[in-house]
């Protein structure tokens, strides 16, 4: 049986960059600085953390390295319409790079910057799964707001 990593990394891809921006949406723009408690982000830093992540792995997959400093802060895009501007725009930047990557491609080793190397599609999905968590988040948030979270 042959796998097409390809094939299952962009239907994952496109199926939880849509719950994800889904759930950024379902916010109001008047409670996008909501936080529960003062340790955590609020909701529109959780959004660009998100964002942030994506557009850095994309780099380092570029070759760009891991350029943590993105500049996608609440700070600078403090409205709603304005996070969800950025997640389309990265969104569109990964579509097209993992488009054309071939197949194989997707077994290509990355040095990471905690010191090890991994395959792409080991990066790809623990990615995935921070952006995951960072969801869960802001699904607790918009719960805790009254707010109904979208269906998975």
């Amino acid at each position: 049986m042959d796998v097409n990593i390809k094939e299952i990394w962009l239907q994952n891809l496109k199926s939880e960059r849509r719950i994800t921006r889904e759930t950024i949406a379902a916010m109001t723009d008047g409670d996008v600085l909501y936080r529960p408690t003062t340790e955590q982000m609020c909701f529109g830093a959780q959004a660009l953390h998100v964002v942030s992540c994506q557009k850095t792995l994309l780099g380092a997959f570029a070759g760009k390295g891991f350029n943590w400093e993105q500049g996608l802060t609440i700070e600078n895009y403090p409205t709603l319409e304005a996070i969800l501007q950025q997640f389309d725009a990265v969104m569109a930047d990964e579509l097209a790079y993992f488009e054309g990557l071939e197949p194989e491609q997707y077994d290509q080793v990355i040095q990471t910057p905690w010191g090890n190397e991994e395959h792409m599609v080991q990066l790809l999905y623990s990615f995935l799964a921070h952006e995951t968590h960072h969801r869960g988040q802001m699904v607790t948030y918009l719960r805790l707001k009254g707010m109904q979270p979208p269906h998975y």
